[in-house]
């Protein structure tokens, strides 16, 4: 079943016709998706609190290579500086974290490509 609308005999109707067709025609092929920014909390938001002993401080940890980047060294430079302060140390050719890196905040992590290491982001080799 239709309705048969005419150009030439009835033109107002034919053109909201056709408008109302190609709206429908619109909005059935819209996607809709609503987005919210979330904002970063501010120095106030991420200070631990005194005498808050259920909270704990989280610190975001890096890799060696990302770290090696933010001081502007290369990640072999990095690692020597690591290795002649004692925070890393090497037997048969295979780096291990000691004590003093894991004092540090360092740690050994393992996976697809081998074991890396990672560090607090304010970490500094010196």
């Amino acid at each position: 079943m239709g309705v048969h609308v005419s150009r030439e005999e009835d033109s107002v109707m034919y053109r909201d016709t056709y408008e109302e067709a190609q709206r429908i025609i619109r909005i059935s092929d819209e996607i809709r998706v609503s987005m919210q920014k979330v904002e970063k909390p501010t120095q106030e938001d991420e200070t631990p609190k005194l005498g808050s002993s259920t909270e704990k401080s989280v610190t975001t940890k890096i890799t060696s290579s990302k770290l090696a980047s933010k001081l502007k060294l290369k990640t072999s430079e990095l690692l020597e500086k690591l290795l002649s302060s004692g925070y890393i140390e090497e037997e048969n050719e295979k780096q291990t974290l000691t004590d003093k890196g894991v004092t540090a905040g360092g740690e050994a992590k393992k996976g697809r490509f081998g074991a890396y290491f990672i560090w607090p982001e304010d970490f500094s080799a010196e």
